[in-house]
């Protein structure tokens, strides 16, 4: 799994380091999150503050790309996952140390020498923008996505007789179908949003506008359609562990790079057009951002806004919504490591099974299964485990617990390290049951003891 998970971290971190450096360049009229005149992009001042920006975005990025193949030798997945939640969540946070230090120096460099643009309490909105023709895209390619994530949703529902894996491929497709629609969601959000004010050229905020509006709006498509083809993938391949993995990857991957690609399609036009923005008047509300990436503005009514610095949109802190957002966003992702403490506790903690003269007992953190010995209809031993599809619960290299579609066998509840065969496959009225712990000699015991007294 740590080989397949390595190249994926690297997914994290990319993106934030080719942002961050982008934000050197003059977009909007902003550099680093701080709107400067036109006559201060090329200061001595200024530009040798992007550079000593840019050095320390490269040695914490090279230093951060180094940790993980630290990683690589950890045998535990649980330990491995755990380490990389933290990593995770350093490439996200430390890059925008030098950031936001810069910043800081940039924008006492403006207030010092700038003169003051800014306009407290004031919200620039161009009324004449109301006037001009909005050209959006159809709603309508948001449909066939739909409809492929509701195929397999109304195929499971019509199926018969249903088993044991019923409510969890529902659940699994549920949350595809939730993902489209609030891609489709996400799409009328962004045509909502208010124009940018750049300056006193109302055709330019126009054409930011509607720019920005039209590449996210074509990548909220491209994400509701990947998602459907996902969902029908998934639903095609339910019994290929391989095949599985390789489309998950290959949709988190062309996720990745239809995010990025739009993103930078829109930086790109707002650095082009706005080129030559700023000697006059310019619209100034860095009074509004914290260090140029949390907004925060109460006389501005709409919830979210395009994002200053980083990529796509964020959310105006002053309104409830906001708080609740990004606070939740926020916690979860700190959070993290705190999952990676859990698995450490499956993983580690050993398997026990219990045979007295009326039941097995099946323990792991907690009490699993408890089969009457009379309702256990036959049992085997299985000297390997055939191949199985993790339908919920856990799936480490050493540790598999919960139901799973399993090879000639059809659900399976599974409680073992695949690991250390053999395993007792123990079938009743209602289910069926693979269990097995650490000591050979033990499984062997019980199996005996099982068969010899039914």
């Amino acid at each position: 799994m740590k080989y397949v998970l390595f190249p994926i971290l690297y997914l994290c971190l990319i993106p934030v380091y080719f942002m961050l450096r982008n934000e050197t360049k003059p977009k909007k009229n902003i550099i680093l999150g701080v709107t400067l005149p036109y006559e201060a992009r090329q200061n001595a001042a200024v530009l040798a503050i992007c550079e000593q920006f840019l050095r320390q975005l490269n040695l914490v990025v090279l230093i951060l790309a180094l940790l993980p193949v630290a990683l690589l030798p950890v045998k535990r997945t649980s330990v491995f996952l755990t380490l990389c939640f933290i990593w995770i969540i350093a490439a996200v946070i430390v890059p925008y140390i030098p950031y936001v230090r810069c910043h800081k120096r940039l924008r006492a460099y403006k207030q010092q020498a700038c003169p003051p643009a800014e306009r407290k309490g004031e919200t620039l909105v161009d009324l004449r923008l109301a006037a001009l023709p909005k050209k959006v895209v159809s709603p309508l390619w948001f449909l066939p996505p739909l409809v492929m994530a509701l195929v397999p949703i109304l195929h499971t529902l019509a199926a018969a007789p249903r088993d044991a894996a019923f409510p969890w491929m529902l659940f699994g497709y549920g949350i595809n179908l939730l993902m489209v629609l609030l891609f489709t969601g996400l799409y009328r959000l962004i045509n909502r949003q208010r124009a940018e004010v750049v300056d006193e050229n109302t055709a330019l905020t126009a054409v930011l506008t509607r720019v920005r509006r039209y590449q996210w709006g074509r990548a909220w498509i491209a994400f509701s359609w990947l998602t459907g083809l996902f969902s029908l993938g998934f639903w095609l391949l339910i019994d290929s562990v391989t095949g599985i993995l390789l489309l998950a990857l290959g949709y988190v991957g062309i996720l990745m790079i239809v995010c990025i690609r739009t993103e930078f399609a829109a930086r790109r036009a707002q650095e082009s057009l706005t080129a030559e923005s700023g000697q006059g008047f310019f619209a100034d509300d860095d009074c509004y951002w914290i260090y140029g990436l949390i907004y925060c503005n109460p006389n501005d009514k709409h919830l979210s806004v395009n994002n200053r610095v980083g990529m796509g949109m964020t959310f105006n802190f002053a309104h409830w919504a906001g708080k609740l957002i990004l606070g939740t966003s926020a916690l979860l992702l700190l959070a993290m490591p705190l999952l990676g403490v859990w698995m450490i506790r499956l993983e580690t903690t050993p398997i026990t099974l219990t045979l007295n003269e009326n039941e097995l007992i099946a323990t792991h953190t907690k009490e699993l299964c408890r089969l009457e010995r009379a309702e256990i209809r036959s049992a085997a031993l299985l000297e390997a485990l055939p191949d199985a599809v993790k339908l919920s619960g856990t799936g480490f290299d050493t540790f598999l617990q919960g139901k799973f579609r399993v090879e000639g066998y059809g659900v399976c509840e599974l409680c073992l390290n695949p690991e250390t065969p053999p395993f007792l496959l123990l079938e009743t009225a209602e289910k069926t049951w693979l269990l097995g712990v650490e000591s050979e000699a033990e499984t062997r015991a019980i199996y005996a003891e099982l068969t010899g007294n039914q």
